[in-house]
C-alpha cells in the first residue's frame, strides 16, 4: 500500500512531496545531531570543570551550546514545516482519490451499479468512513509523521552502536520487534472495524434519522424518538462487540511492554553507568549521556497513536480509492442543433406552446424495443419479459399498469439508464449499447418520481435541463410559466438566486408540489432546446389534483410535435395520449388508443372503469 500512495502522491504533487520528505528526514536527523552534540558538551564540561569560563576547553563548550540550539531550532522549523507540508499532502491526496472515485462511479452510462450495496461500501470505505472518519490523506499525513520518527529511531541506533557493537543493533531490533507486534494487534482493532463499513452504515442512518429534516416531523409525530436511539445503541453495541475486545487485548499488551522495556531499558543505563565510571575501553560521561538520550529517543518507536488510526484507516480508504480504475474527464457529445426558441408570447389563460411546432425538435426516428428484457442482480427474478415495443417520432405514448408491472424499469432502460439482460433498444435505426449510450441520454430529458432536489438556486434547478443553455432567461421564464411555476419563484427572497434549501443563509425550502414542479420546468427547459425524448414518470404524484388535471389538460400542448412517453397508474390522467400500452407482469397485454382499449373491454378497460368508480363514489 506505501510504496502505491508514494507514487500516487509524487505524481499528483511532486513539489509539496518531495518538500515533505525532505523535511521529514530533517525533523528526524535534528534530535540525532543535538544528541551528539549535548555527548561532547557534557564531555567538555567535565574537562572544563574548576578551569575557569575561557580557554579553548569553554571555547569548544560555547560551541557545542551554539549547535545545540540552532538544531533545536532546525527541529522545530522542519517539524512545523513537515506538519504543515504533510497536512497540505494530504488533502491534496484526498482530494485527487475523491475525485478518482467520482469518475470512476461516474463513468458508467447506466446506473445499477449505484444501486448495488456492495459498490455504495466501496465508495463509503475509499472515502474512510467507519468508527473514525480518516480519509485517504490522513495515511499520507500519518506516514510523514512517522517517518520522521523512524529517522531518528536509525540515527540513534547508530549512536549506541558507537558507544558498544553490539548494544545499537540489540535494542533496535527489540524495540522494532515490539513495535511491531504492537502496530500488528492495533491493525487488528483497524481492520476489523473497517470491515464494519457496511453495518456502520446502518448505524450511522439510525442515528441521524432523528434529526434528519425530512423525517424529524414523523419521529416526533409517533413517537420514534426511543426506538431510533435504542435501535441504534442496540446495533452499535452489537457491531463494536469485536472492536472494543480487539481494544482490551490490545491494552494488556501495551501494560506488558511497558513493563519489559522498563526494565531493559534500566539494564542498558546500568550497563552504560559502570562503563562510564570504569572507563572501560574509554567511555566518557559524554557516552553515557549519548547512550541515555539514544534509548530514550528509541523509545518512541514503542507507540500506538492517532498516527496508526492514520495509517491504518486512512491507509485502507486510499487502498480502496486507489483500486478505483482513473478516468479521463468526459467528453459530451456535441449536442443537436436546435432552432431558436420563439419569442415569448403575452400571458394568457391558454396553455403556452414551447415554440412554433414547426420549430421544435423531434427525434431522429423511432424508438424500437426488440425483446426487451430485464433483471436486477444479474439474473434473478426478471422484471421485463421480451417487451416488443416501436415508438415512432413525435408520437405521445402512455404507459399505465399496477404498481410492480415494470413501468418505471421500461422508461429506465429507454433512457439508457440501465443495460438490458436481454434484447436490445434502438433509435432510427441506430443500437443504444455502450458506445453509444451516453449520447442517447444527452437526447432525454426525464421527471422521474424520485427526481432530483438540488441544494442549489432554481435556477440551477431548472437550468439543468440544458446546461449549455443556462443563459438563455427567456427560456427559464417560459418553462418556469408552462410549470405554474413564475408566481412562486418571483415570491423568493432573492428570486432566481435563491437557494432551494433552509440549511443555507436565505434558502428557502419548498414543498413537494413546488418541487415537482420544479423537475417538470426542468425537463420542459431540456426540450426546449432540442431533447429528442420526454419521459414523465407519475409526473402529479406531488400535485394537487386541480394542478394534476391542468398539467394533463395542457401536457400534450406543452410538448406537441416531441416525443413523449408518460407513465402512470392513473388511468383517466393518460386519456389524452395519442396511444396507450398497458404492462402487467413485465409484459405489454394491450396496446392501442384509449378509446380502442375502453371498447375493447379488456385489462384497460376493467380498471379504467374500477378506477372511475372510486372516483365517483368519492365525488358523491
Amino acid at each position: 500500500m506505501l510504496p502505491a500512495l508514494v507514487r500516487y502522491s509524487f505524481a499528483e504533487a511532486p513539489a509539496v512531496s518531495t518538500l515533505t520528505v525532505l523535511t521529514a528526514v530533517l525533523a528526524g536527523a535534528a534530535p540525532v545531531g543535538i544528541t551528539v552534540a549535548i555527548g561532547e558538551l557534557v564531555d567538555g564540561l567535565t574537562s572544563a570543570a574548576g578551569k575557569g569560563t575561557s580557554g579553548s576547553v569553554a571555547d569548544d563548550c560555547y560551541r557545542w551550546v551554539a549547535v545545540i540550539v540552532v538544531l533545536f531550532l532546525v527541529t522545530h522549523l522542519t517539524e512545523s514545516a513537515r506538519s504543515a507540508l504533510g497536512r497540505a499532502l494530504g488533502r491534496r491526496v484526498t482530494g485527487r482519490l475523491g475525485e478518482r472515485v467520482m469518475g470512476a462511479a461516474s463513468e458508467p452510462t447506466t446506473v445499477g451499479h449505484l444501486e448495488d450495496s456492495a459498490y455504495l461500501g466501496r465508495i463509503s470505505r475509499a472515502r474512510g468512513a467507519g468508527t473514525i472518519d480518516m480519509p485517504p490523506g490522513e495515511a499520507v499525513f500519518g506516514y510523514s509523521t512517522r517517518s520522521t520518527l523512524w529517522v531518528t529511531a536509525i540515527g540513534s541506533a547508530a549512536l549506541l552502536t558507537g558507544v558498544a557493537w553490539w548494544l545499537g543493533p540489540i535494542v533496535f531490533v527489540v524495540f522494532t520487534l515490539l513495535h511491531s507486534r504492537l502496530v500488528r494487534n492495533y491493525r487488528k482493532a483497524v481492520v476489523e472495524t473497517v470491515n464494519q463499513t457496511t453495518e456502520l452504515r446502518r448505524t450511522s442512518y439510525l442515528r441521524d434519522v432523528p434529526i434528519t429534516p425530512g423525517a424529524a416531523r414523523e419521529v416526533r409525530l409517533f413517537g420514534l424518538a426511543g426506538f431510533f436511539r435504542d435501535a441504534y445503541q442496540a446495533e452499535w453495541r452489537t457491531n463494536m462487540a469485536g472492536v472494543w475486545r480487539r481494544r482490551r487485548e490490545h491494552d494488556l499488551f501495551v501494560v506488558v511492554v511497558v513493563l519489559l522495556t522498563g526494565a531493559a531499558v534500566a539494564s542498558v543505563f546500568c550497563y552504560l553507568a559502570y562503563r562510564a565510571a570504569t572507563r572501560a575501553d574509554g567511555t566518557t560521561v559524554g557516552d553515557l549521556a549519548i547512550g541515555g538520550l539514544a534509548v530514550r529517543a528509541l523509545m518512541q518507536v514503542l507507540r500506538a497513536d492517532d498516527d496508526d488510526l492514520r495509517m491504518g484507516f486512512g491507509g485502507k480508504a486510499a487502498a480502496e480509492a486507489l483500486s478505483f480504475p482513473a478516468t479521463e474527464p468526459a467528453t459530451e457529445p456535441a449536442a443537436e442543433p436546435a432552432a431558436e426558441p420563439a419569442a415569448e408570447p403575452a400571458p394568457a389563460q391558454a396553455a403556452e406552446p414551447l415554440v412554433p411546432s414547426k420549430a421544435v425538435p423531434v427525434a431522429s426516428g423511432a424508438i424500437a424495443c426488440e425483446g426487451l428484457r430485464f433483471s436486477y442482480g444479474g439474473g434473478a427474478g426478471e422484471v421485463l419479459h421480451g417487451i416488443d415495443l416501436t415508438v415512432p417520432a413525435g408520437q405521445s405514448l402512455a404507459v399505465v399498469g399496477l404498481n410492480g408491472a415494470g413501468k418505471t424499469t421500461l422508461a429506465r432502460l429507454i433512457a439508457g439508464l440501465d443495460a438490458p439482460s436481454g434484447g436490445s433498444l434502438h433509435v432510427g435505426g441506430v443500437p443504444v449499447d455502450d458506445a453509444g449510450r451516453r449520447g442517447w441520454q444527452r437526447q432525454v430529458v426525464a421527471v422521474f418520481q424520485d427526481f432530483g432536489r438540488y441544494e442549489l438556486t432554481v435556477r440551477d434547478n431548472i437550468a439543468f435541463g440544458s446546461l449549455p443553455h443556462a443563459d438563455d432567461e427567456d427560456g427559464l421564464r417560459a418553462v418556469a410559466r408552462q410549470a405554474g411555476l413564475l408566481d412562486f419563484i418571483e415570491r423568493l427572497p432573492d428570486g432566481w438566486d435563491t437557494v432551494m434549501s433552509s440549511g443555507y443563509a436565505g434558502g428557502v425550502d419548498a414543498s413537494g408540489g413546488e418541487w415537482q414542479r420544479i423537475a417538470i420546468a426542468r425537463a420542459l427547459f431540456g426540450l426546449r432546446h432540442g431533447a429528442q425524448l420526454l419521459i414523465m414518470d407519475e409526473p402529479a404524484a406531488s400535485l394537487d389534483p386541480r394542478a394534476e388535471a391542468r398539467l394533463y389538460d395542457t401536457f400534450h400542448e406543452l410538448t406537441a410535435g416531441a416525443t413523449t412517453i408518460a407513465i402512470s397508474h392513473r388511468f383517466a390522467t393518460v386519456r389524452k395520449a395519442e396511444r396507450v400500452v398497458v404492462l402487467d407482469g413485465g409484459r405489454i397485454i394491450e396496446d392501442g388508443t384509449h378509446e380502442d382499449l375502453v371498447a375493447a373491454d379488456g385489462r384497460y378497460a376493467e380498471l379504467f372503469r374500477l378506477q372511475a368508480k372510486r372516483f365517483e363514489e368519492v365525488a358523491s
